[in-house]
């Protein structure tokens, strides 16, 4: 299996070791550099001038007007007319939420988040490599990875999807792109499924450990539902009222654990009975979860991003999927042992 160190989580995460704070200066133009955890927790606003002298720049824009620049990282040089593989990444590792004064806000975030474009683009690079040459793109979400915008407000939301729906057609315009295959995992998971509600041009989506229904993901112990998602309601891009206008003919497959303490695997099931409901081709299968503790806690059995990313690498190489035993993982998960896969997430 791959291994994504460190996968972002749709809530706390994990990690390996630590990187250096970041203390830079945020690009021209940027308020702040959210590839730090003082930028992912303040949010950042991006001039279009500032965002268009970046070469990892994506300025892109919602219907009500608003816009961001979105960062990315490419791992192939040749791409033209090619499937790429796109890596919607969940939440940021370590992150703590809370719901105040109305909004959401970030409480803290661990140091291992931090990355850089440059890590990003060697990680990018070896993720291709290790793949067969398949060109590999991480997505940074709004306000998350070097992108403006409010990672905080933006997560789970309308906006969000509308940003990255509009970054996958820059993608295509600037790289030559034929189609894509997604591969998000958690919080990503859920911008992925919206945009199969989207987009035509999606040959598989693999959605793993995914939240793929809100109401349920933010139903609180006793049964109810959270103050946060009865304020956001009409803000949040829930998968399962997005399902009815799919009309695209990718494969999508669902992974996750049952184990799973972050996403009630009941989130992703009530989710496939409706896809498979609503007769789309969903292939659904249990994967376990890493099940290493995360800072003294008990085992998440969260990360399953590696068993997405095998899953998505074949569906671009235009393999036969197989969810138990995906070819070559062996070798692969070899060359993934690198600590600069880190900035993946």
């Amino acid at each position: 299996m791959l291994l994504l160190a460190a996968a972002g989580c749709a809530g706390t995460g994990g990690g390996d070791a630590p990187q250096a704070a970041r203390t830079g200066a945020p690009p021209p133009g940027f308020t702040a550099d959210t590839f730090s955890r003082a930028g992912l927790i303040s949010g950042a606003t991006a001039t279009e001038a500032g965002c268009r002298a970046l070469p990892d720049g994506l300025w892109v824009g919602t219907r009500d007007g608003r816009h961001e620049c979105l960062r990315y990282a490419a791992g192939a040089e040749q791409t033209a007319g090619r499937t790429a593989l796109v890596y919607i990444p969940g939440d940021a590792t370590g992150v703590a939420y809370r719901f105040a004064g109305g909004r959401p806000q970030i409480d803290a975030a661990s140091e291992r988040y931090e990355a850089s474009a440059e890590t990003r683009r060697a990680a990018a690079r070896k993720l291709s490599g290790a793949m067969g040459g398949v060109p590999v793109v991480l997505i940074g979400r709004p306000g998350m990875h070097g992108s403006s915008g409010d990672h905080a407000q933006d997560r789970h939301s309308r906006a969000e999807v509308e940003l990255v729906d509009a970054a996958l057609t820059e993608l295509r315009r600037r790289h030559g792109f034929r189609d894509f295959v997604l591969s998000g995992f958690s919080s990503g998971g859920v911008v992925a499924a919206n945009l199969l509600a989207r987009r035509g041009d999606i040959r598989c989506a693999v959605l793993a450990s995914a939240p793929l229904d809100l109401a349920g993901f933010y139903r609180t112990q006793d049964g109810t539902v959270s103050d946060q998602y009865l304020m956001q309601h009409g803000e949040l891009a829930d998968p399962m009222r997005s399902l009815r206008a799919i009309r695209s003919g990718a494969a999508i497959f669902v992974l996750g654990d049952r184990r799973d303490r972050k996403v009630p695997a009941a989130t992703w099931e009530a989710w496939t009975a409706a896809a498979r409901r609503a007769g789309l081709r969903v292939t659904a299968a249990e994967t376990p979860g890493e099940a290493k503790a995360e800072a003294g806690l008990a085992s998440s059995h969260h990360e399953a991003s590696s068993q997405g990313m095998e899953v998505a690498r074949a569906c671009a190489a235009g393999e036969e999927v197989t969810l138990d035993r995906p070819p070559g993982a062996a070798e692969r998960r070899a060359a993934f042992a690198a600590p600069l896969l880190r900035a993946v997430e």
